[in-house]
């Protein structure tokens, strides 16, 4: 089975693909390390405006575009923000993530579609003129004009208002910036009226080929699994949600929709200090409201995202229970897509299965449990498609 339809191989529909593929990987960067939504799209947006004034090397501006967009993807698994069972301290954190950009530049050197100077822009952007910027302490011309764009991207869009933007480049002229790039940062302020350019990705600049799209999607599961806690777990999750629609006669779209599900849904638990089953008993109803929100966290990132987003609507309702009584719109029995029915009851069991020993022990064994959710939580055509699965990946 294909996630992904068909581009008849066409490789701009294929570049496309990719492109949305690594929008929510920059999504999910920002969420690792706290950005506000949508930011990595737009710091994508205005590096590469700024680079048609501060850079002068054209060929480097896709690469500023892309650098942009995968700023903090080397914040997941940092650290500083994986959910660790003794948190560092507020001085060992700080210090670990200095370390966010150059992993960020270990990871995008492995990506082969990407434009070649991306990871050198992304490990130098929060370089500073004067020496004190991170992770390599470069100095004056030492620092390519192309990550001062994104250093300067950054100091814009977490302004209050623009003209606050303008003053603190100003004020940072000599130190964060080198003079040359603040005069260009000023040229370009009034030439645009202090307005953000519309996210648009130079997509004709990624090397793509049949496949890496997916390749890259698994990366960024496993990735997203290892930094809550719980490496491998979509995998196991997806083995036997794949095998349970199947049984259930699921057809093959609403399979590949619940197979993007299952590598996205990891995502919402990036937001809150802690993963699902290490608050709550999957079976019990007080973690109906986090489960909720982690649900609604995991389908925000996926805005607008065209190869994506039609998974949005299966994670959104993956806290409904079947007897109407879950959240986030009390849908109940065949209101609750399929995909979503099948992936909470698969996140059910691999909970009862893998997580926590306190789960895992003196209260049944997990099937058995899940069976008695069947009709109130779960839909029983599903639990006993999973039972079937669950033997069968036993």
């Amino acid at each position: 089975m294909t996630l992904f339809q068909d581009t008849g191989g066409d490789p701009r529909a294929t570049a496309a693909r990719l492109a949305d593929v690594l929008a929510w990987y920059g999504a999910v960067g920002d969420a690792a390390c706290g950005n506000p939504s949508g930011f990595a799209l737009r710091k994508a947006a205005v590096g590469a405006a700024l680079a048609q004034s501060v850079s002068p090397d054209e060929q480097e501006h896709p690469a500023i575009a892309f650098a942009g967009l995968l700023h903090a993807i080397g914040a997941i698994g940092n650290a500083a923000y994986t959910k660790n069972a003794n948190p560092l301290s507020e001085r060992l954190a700080r210090i670990e993530a200095w370390d966010v950009p150059a992993q960020g530049a270990r990871i995008c050197a492995t990506m082969g579609m990407l434009p070649a100077a991306t990871a050198d822009v992304v490990r130098w952007q929060a370089e500073c003129w004067d020496g004190t910027g991170f992770p390599d302490q470069l100095r004056w011309n030492g620092i390519p004009r192309s990550a001062q764009c994104l250093l300067l991207a950054d100091v814009y869009l977490r302004a209050e208002d623009p003209d606050d933007a303008l003053a603190t480049v100003y004020l940072r002229s000599g130190r964060s910036f080198g003079p040359d790039a603040a005069r260009a940062f000023t040229a370009w302020f009034h030439l645009n009226g202090g307005n953000a350019p519309a996210p648009a990705l130079p997509i004709d600049a990624l090397t793509a080929a049949p496949g890496d799209d997916l390749t890259l999607l698994d990366t960024i599961a496993d990735r997203v699994d290892a930094h809550n806690g719980v490496p491998g777990r979509w995998r196991r999750i997806h083995a036997l949600a794949d095998a349970t629609a199947t049984i259930a006669g699921i057809d093959a779209a609403q399979r590949a929709a619940l197979g993007l599900a299952v590598r996205l849904y990891g995502a919402g638990e990036l937001f809150c200090a802690e993963v699902e089953d290490a608050q709550f008993d999957p079976l019990a109803r007080m973690g109906i409201d986090e489960r909720a929100k982690n649900a609604g966290a995991a389908a925000g990132l996926l805005a607008e995202n065209a190869t994506l987003g039609h998974a949005a609507e299966i994670l959104r309702a993956r806290a409904a229970w079947y007897d109407g009584t879950g959240k986030p719109a009390g849908m109940k029995h065949d209101a609750i897509p399929a995909g979503s029915r099948i992936l909470a009851a698969a996140i059910a069991f691999d909970t009862l299965r893998e997580g926590r020993p306190s789960l895992r022990s003196g209260r049944g064994a997990p099937m058995q449990r899940v069976d008695t959710a069947a009709g109130t939580q779960f839909d029983p055509a599903v639990v006993r498609a999973l039972a079937t699965a669950a033997k069968a990946h036993a």
